[in-house]
């Protein structure tokens, strides 16, 4: 990975700490590709204009991933791909997006996966705990004094979450964490998957009000800093 100088200059000088990979600033459509991001441990810097931004300094994160499946016209192999697509808004109402795709995997029964797919993973992930590590404090804090959060359709207080409608919630103690369900199509891929980008859900699991198991699926691009719900569980469970 080719870094200019005056982005690694601007990263050492900011104590941003380790280069975790390159992801890109894309418009519509995708193919046109964009401007160069560089992640690191402690924030980013977008390579155009050597700007530095700051994970400690996200006031709003959107995350998701979306699948994308492709095919052949005899439909006997198909591709896929995972768009790691971020939004992040900072403190002083600017917003920065940027993309993190894997490489191009064969749908098949065995599949050989990239190697560096899961440097791409790890470079997202690490996205997510670190701006919610920021974010978490001032939550747990709200909380805390029995007020509620919100993330999206989600809403949290000291009992646990409320999903939409406000009829069902997810005592803490009784939630498994919350995570990002990646469901690819089984093959042969049918022709509603073709082309068609998917944001994968986030997927509550829990008990009812009458104790029996329960399942919720929300869109993870609208539950906002659904990392730092992740965190707040992690931090609650316990009661």
């Amino acid at each position: 990975m080719g870094i200019p100088p005056g982005v690694s200059g601007a990263a050492a000088a900011e104590g941003l700490g380790e280069l975790l990979g390159e992801a890109v600033v894309r418009r519509a459509p995708r193919l046109l590709g964009g401007k160069r991001v560089y992640l690191y441990e402690e924030g980013l810097v977008l390579g155009s204009g050597v700007r530095v931004r700051r994970w400690a300094d996200v006031t709003r994160w959107r995350s998701t991933v979306d699948v994308i499946v492709t095919s052949n016209e005899q439909n006997d192999r198909a591709w896929y791909t995972l768009a790691h697509r971020h939004l992040l808004r900072f403190g002083d109402g600017t917003e920065q997006g940027f993309l993190l795709d894997e490489r191009r995997t064969e749908l098949r029964p065995m599949v050989a996966e990239p190697f560096e797919n899961r440097g791409i993973r790890y470079a997202a992930e690490h996205v997510r705990k670190r701006v919610a590590a920021a974010q978490a404090p001032a939550m747990l804090d709200r909380i805390e004094k029995g007020r509620q959060v919100t993330f999206g359709p989600l809403t949290a207080d000291a009992h646990g979450v409320f999903v939409p409608g406000g009829l069902l919630v997810y005592r803490w103690a009784e939630m498994r964490e919350p995570y990002p369900a990646v469901n690819l199509p089984d093959f042969p891929v049918p022709s509603s998957w073709w082309l068609r980008p998917r944001d994968v859900r986030l997927v509550l699991l829990g008990k009812d009000g009458d104790g029996n198991p329960h399942r919720t699926e929300v869109p993870a691009w609208e539950v906002v800093n659904w990392g730092a719900l992740v965190t707040l569980w992690k931090r609650l469970r316990a009661g």
